[in-house]
């Protein structure tokens, strides 16, 4: 199992200082956030996590506090990234369509762009090929690479969300059997 180190002198460490709400619905702070996903990231999708607080040992009663805060903040940032993902690929659908249609229209102006002839036919003729396939990046954008990486940020987000949380006062062992 995976273990992700949190060190902390003081719970206003984990939280966002600006967020009035209590313990379970409080907001990470964002460099908390950025460290717990970085270090997420960094291990195999189907690899175990774990995320061990090292603390002093007064704060080992709010361990459930931090974990329930956790759990409800990256359920909410997977919630939001899942809408992202359904907008982008809504968006991707109708930019396909829209592309797909610019092609062929572009494709039969160039057979009408062909009796032109000459050096201004054949400027038009190239604009109009490379005005087709240019139409159609941004939907092989939005619904091909986009959505790998968003893929991958959906399944951290997810893992985050129900993570285990350990506390290791400060001073002892990470492992429970050490």
């Amino acid at each position: 199992m995976a273990e992700i180190a949190l060190s902390l002198q003081r719970l206003d460490q984990i939280f966002d200082t600006l967020d009035p709400a209590p313990f379970h619905e409080k907001a990470l702070d964002r460099n908390a956030d950025a460290y717990l996903v970085e270090s997420a990231g960094e291990y195999p999708p189907r690899e175990p996590l774990v995320v061990v607080i090292h603390a002093p040992p007064a704060l080992e009663h709010h361990v459930a506090d931090v974990a329930a805060a956790i759990h409800g903040h990256f359920a909410l940032a997977h919630a939001q990234a899942e809408r992202r993902h359904r907008r982008r690929q809504r968006i991707g659908r109708i930019s396909l369509v829209t592309g797909v249609g610019t092609l062929a229209v572009a494709l039969l102006l160039r057979l009408e762009v062909e009796r032109i002839g000459g050096a201004l036919g054949g400027v038009l003729d190239e604009g109009l090929l490379i005005l087709a396939w240019v139409a159609l990046w941004r939907p092989i954008e939005t619904i091909g690479f986009d959505s790998w990486e968003s893929r991958d940020e959906r399944r951290v987000l997810s893992k985050l969300s129900c993570v285990p949380v350990r506390f290791v006062a400060l001073g002892q062992a990470s492992h429970p059997d050490a």
